[in-house]
């Protein structure tokens, strides 16, 4: 039941999530410092960060097919802080 592919599997996933959390909260202060293009900025290298941690998720998922709501956390994490950096003031 746990195996390897699992744990490298969650290993992932949590590194996912904490790029995502780091990345948002920057973006969150800095958009409530009134440093809205920094935030837009953070955001977007926060973007760029979880491409390259997806990619994996997406291989190991592809290695070991499962049934996952991953995508649509992963989709509504991305609305939330996108939301959260536009209307932050």
């Amino acid at each position: 039941m746990n195996s390897q592919a699992e744990r490298t599997r969650l290993a992932w996933r949590r590194t996912l999530l904490a790029v995502m959390v780091v990345g948002g909260i920057g973006a969150v202060h800095l958009a409530t410092a009134g440093l809205v293009y920094l935030a837009l900025a953070a955001t977007l290298l926060t973007l760029i960060g979880c491409v390259p941690v997806a990619h994996r998720l997406w291989v190991l998922r592809e290695a070991v097919p499962v049934a996952t709501w991953e995508p649509a956390v992963l989709t509504c994490a991305g609305l939330l802080l996108s939301v959260s950096v536009l209307f932050a003031r």
